[in-house]
């Protein structure tokens, strides 16, 4: 009864965590000091710009490019613009939306300039696109970044002259291809002359109107950047793993032309109802001012940071880094991961040696794990496949989201529950089943799910000669997450948060639960797994937003690592209804999203696209 108890305490304090690190700030009203972003302002800009979509070669194009070449002369810029020529694969590609030959199509940059004290020092960028797609009013992508920057420039301003020149760039036809970043910083043709002079950049960005603004990428050499941020940003939104993930994936914004110039910078983005990507729905009804202030807070803190600093940041080894409650970040050279990989090596190693398992009945939990995650893989691909959102349309998956994860979520808990179940199992069936049907999944689809096949035929062959005993299982758990996140730290140390803090709170309680009182062991392990599940249910969110939609089985990843701190809180004996009825319920959701996949969305971008995704 003390377990559950301890359970219940821990589940509800870790869901608080994360649903307070989610939440965007209050939106500050018009009345905010001079000083301070203030979202209402913000909102007038991102009202006047979304009255109809600004597809380039459009009136509603050619009226936002009026209005803002007068909002930045009002704010004291020196406004100019610069001419971005389409080339006949992206007029062919404009063609598409408007219905027509184009053959004379000319994008623009808006460019201001505001003077700072030494010209001769790198500049900091401040970078949005002013066009939309064809059909959006896009009030979030990106009126929402072209707005936060103005606002940004005008707080600047006030506080007084800047020590280096700052510009403001509203890039063209980004919807397109990138285009006006690509005619600024010289990608096939000569750059404009003030690209040299960047020497930093802070980029707004939205795949959905509401949510944290996430700072999900930067330059390569961060260290110092990184450092700023956590000392400037009060309300943090950003790990290292987001970082990384953005560099493997085929996805861009403009500060990727950018980035490949080597020129640092931060990319902050919202992801939140994405149901509004690329869509006539993107209204600015539909933006969160919250995250309007989010995006702001966090942008104006870093050009502040930035604009008035005698010299910008040196280039210095990538970190790794997290936010805690989005509330502060902690940020440390990627290489001090072995630390904490030490550490938590030794923490085990005390509680191993005051209990001295055997080995053999490790191994049989071990393979009770394995089982776990094997059936958790399985239960998210299929019911991914019967839900048609890995055959579905882009926007059509973003518009699911919501709903393919609550599903998730739903098969994740499910999963811990049926572990008594899986106490009563012959351990060959545990293991067999999944392994042979994951086996099944790889080779007919030959997708992502192959990599798992190695760890299913070994848990298949270990369940043969090991015992399946779960007292043991919080060790075994512990021990393959050790061996999993050393591997991460030799081959993507930048990725070691993710694994490595579970880890050592999960080893502190291990200890705990070794040398301490019972009571005090309890206490101990439901606070470490309040702090590292809420940590990990914050990552899981992010992290599904992103790419869970396409790729569901990566949450088994999340419970990998949550499994160290939950599984010592597992009641003996849960009643059969609760995992089936979460099942049940994970279904009818699966089956709502398969029988209503057409998204309300009726992205626009898809249509003249052929459904293809065309940015992140």
């Amino acid at each position: 009864m003390h377990r559950t108890i301890a359970l219940v305490a821990a589940l509800a304090a870790a869901l608080i965590w994360a649903i307070v690190a989610a939440v965007p700030p209050t939106p500050r009203g018009a009345d905010a000091p001079a000083v301070a972003f203030s979202a209402a302002r913000a909102f007038a800009d991102i009202e006047a710009l979304s009255r109809t979509p600004r597809p380039i070669g459009s009136d509603g194009h050619a009226r936002g490019i009026a209005y803002l070449s007068a909002r930045l002369r009002t704010l004291g810029a020196e406004v100019s613009e610069q001419p971005v020529p389409l080339d006949r694969k992206t007029l062919d590609r404009l063609g598409k939306w408007s219905g027509r030959t184009e053959t004379a199509v000319t994008g623009r940059n808006l460019i201001g300039l505001f003077p700072g004290r030494d010209g001769s020092k790198p500049a900091l960028l401040l970078m949005a696109h002013h066009d939309s797609v064809w059909g959006s009013p896009g009030a979030a992508d990106d009126a929402m970044g072209v707005a936060a920057a103005l606002e940004v420039a005008r707080a600047l301003r006030v506080q007084g002259r800047t020590e280096r020149d700052v510009i403001l760039l509203f890039t063209d036809s980004e919807e397109l291809g990138l285009n006006g970043a690509k005619a600024f910083f010289g990608d096939g043709a000569p750059p404009h002359p003030l690209a040299a002079h960047v020497g930093a950049i802070v980029n707004m960005e939205a795949r959905g109107a509401a949510g944290r603004a996430n700072m999900f990428e930067t330059g390569s050499g961060n260290g110092e950047m990184m450092r700023l941020y956590a000392e400037r940003v009060a309300r943090p939104a950003t790990n290292s793993l987001a970082v990384l993930i953005y560099d493997l994936m085929p996805n861009y914004t403009d500060y990727t032309v950018a980035k490949r110039k080597g020129i640092p910078g931060f990319n902050l983005a919202t992801l939140d109802r994405a149901f509004a990507y690329h869509s006539p729905l993107a209204t600015p009804a539909v933006v969160d001012p919250g995250s309007v202030q989010d995006m702001g807070d966090q942008a104006l803190a870093l050009a502040a940071a930035l604009a008035f600093a005698p010299e910008l940041p040196a280039r210095s080894d990538n970190a790794a880094f997290a936010d805690l409650l989005g509330r502060m970040t902690i940020v440390y050279p990627a290489a001090a991961g072995w630390g904490l990989l030490i550490v938590s090596s030794a923490l085990v190693g005390a509680a191993w040696w005051r209990r001295r398992p055997a080995l053999r009945t490790v191994g049989g939990a071990a393979v009770l794990v394995a089982a776990i995650l094997l059936h958790g893989a399985l239960l998210l691909t299929v019911y991914n496949a019967v839900s048609g959102s890995g055959d579905a349309n882009y926007y059509d998956r973003l518009a699911a989201l919501p709903r393919l994860e609550t599903v998730a979520g739903l098969l994740v808990a499910a999963l811990l529950l049926l572990l008594p179940l899986f106490r009563r199992t012959d351990p060959r069936m545990v293991a067999i089943g999944p392994a042979m049907a994951l086996m099944w999944v790889g080779l007919l689809t030959g997708g992502a799910i192959v990599a798992v096949i190695p760890l299913a035929l070994l848990a298949m062959a270990a369940a043969f000669f090991l015992p399946a005993d779960d007292g043991e299982a919080p060790t075994a758990a512990i021990l393959l997450l050790l061996l999993a996140a050393t591997a991460v730290q030799a081959t993507q140390p930048t990725a070691g948060p993710l694994l490595q803090w579970p880890l050592l709170l999960g080893a502190v309680a291990l200890a705990g639960r070794a040398w301490l009182p019972r009571g005090a062991a309890l206490a101990l392990t439901a606070t470490c797994a309040a702090a590292g599940v809420g940590h990990l249910l914050t990552q899981a969110h992010f992290i599904f937003l992103g790419i869970g939609a396409e790729l569901p089985a990566v949450m088994i990843v999340l419970l990998f690592a949550a499994m160290p701190l939950l599984l010592p809180l597992l009641p003996e004996r849960t009643p059969r209804w609760i995992p089936a009825a979460a099942l049940a319920a994970a279904l009818a959701i699966t089956l709502w999203v398969r029988l209503d996949p057409i998204a309300p969305s009726v992205a626009v971008y898809s249509q003249a696209e052929g459904g293809k995704k065309t940015k992140g």
